[in-house]
């Protein structure tokens, strides 16, 4: 069970799927509202709650949008979904993926064309009749306000605005956005035989790269203070921190992927060495190669043996989840036995098609 499944709470199963919503996507929302208080209480022409409450709105029906275009390709391209979690820029949702890269790409890319769509839908329209140019939509600095006398406009201004934030921000190739799954898919489509710790590696220099930017722009808009967000520096300046400590924890995340072996291998992970012994960009042929190749192959291997324990629990859990719900239906499962079912049904087929 990933943090992001523990760190929600239920909005039911839908077709099916269980689907939640992350407590970040929760405060989330908080600061929207905040951020439209701190900047109606000066502002008397604005009604407190109209905008925010369009605005969030807006960011559901795009996150929903979104999540939905990548279950769509999904079960379209031979995969199939266990669970979904909300969050503020789309879900870190529970897939298992086709085999083939393309597929996977096509995948991740799903949810940024369908926001992308939307946006452009929304921008034809707003453009076409002069009610907005097309810098005030993509400004992330300019959100838009709800008027409730051209409701439609301002309604469409709303969303085509948000859709765009959601599009270009998981297009980013760095964790957690939809770019970096994206940037793994075709890195694996041209060379299979690249070491997963040199993918990651370079995942996380990028995504360290951003985070410097960021703390960078904060220092250099120290002195900008426009919009309903201020101090402005001051968001760029947690962005930024984020992002950084994002990109150490998907580095763990994707090398050692089982949680219960954290504390004791990440001991072992030279962080820094992974901008120069193990570059992404480097591809000559060094002794190292060879030593990170070994240890990412013990490491396969360990947690290989892991997963199979684990498995066996599951399969044996899943005779007592069936006569659970024999006896008293669906509705007696709890979500996390029936992800159960789900993953070891899923392995069922799998083995099944492989003919094991």
């Amino acid at each position: 069970m990933t943090d992001n499944y523990i760190w929600s709470t239920s909005l039911g199963r839908w077709m099916g799927v269980p689907v939640r919503v992350h407590l970040l996507l929760l405060l989330f929302v908080c600061i929207i509202f905040g951020a439209e208080w701190n900047y109606t209480s000066s502002n008397a022409n604005f009604f407190f709650g109209s905008t925010a409450m369009v605005t969030v709105l807006a960011l559901g029906l795009g996150l929903v949008v979104h999540e939905l275009a990548h279950v769509f390709a999904l079960t379209n391209l031979g995969g199939h979904a266990n669970s979904i979690v909300f969050l503020p820029w789309g879900g870190d949702s529970d897939f298992v993926l086709p085999e083939n890269s393309n597929s996977q790409s096509l995948i991740h890319l799903a949810g940024p064309f369908a926001n992308g769509a939307i946006f452009a839908l929304g921008t034809a329209l707003l453009v076409q009749s002069d009610h907005s140019t097309l810098t005030d939509l993509v400004n992330p600095f300019d959100p838009h306000w709800f008027n409730t006398s051209d409701w439609k406009n301002s309604l469409t201004e709303i969303v085509t605005w948000v859709n765009f934030q959601l599009m270009i921000v998981n297009l980013i190739p760095c964790f957690p956005f939809d770019g970096a799954k994206v940037f793994r898919s075709i890195i694996a489509s041209m060379n299979v035989d690249l070491p997963k710790i040199r993918v990651e590696s370079g995942i996380q220099l990028i995504g360290n790269a951003l985070a410097f930017a960021f703390i960078g722009m904060a220092w250099l808009m120290k002195d900008f203070q426009v919009g309903p967000i201020r101090p402005t520096w001051l968001l760029f300046l947690m962005v930024g921190i984020t992002l950084f400590f994002a990109a150490r924890y998907s580095f763990c995340r994707e090398t050692l992927e089982d949680e219960d072996d954290w504390d004791d291998e990440t001991e072992d992970v030279d962080y820094d060495s992974t901008y120069t012994d193990s570059s992404f960009f480097d591809f000559s042929e060094h002794s190292e190669n060879t030593a990170y190749s070994q240890w990412l192959q013990e490491k396969q291997e360990e947690r290989r043996e892991v997963e199979l324990r684990r498995e066996e629990k599951e399969d044996l859990r899943a005779d007592d989840i069936l006569k659970k719900l024999h006896q008293g239906g669906i509705s007696s499962l709890s979500d996390e036995e029936r992800l159960i079912l789900d993953r070891v049904s899923a392995r069922i087929r799998r083995r099944r098609q492989q003919g094991v």
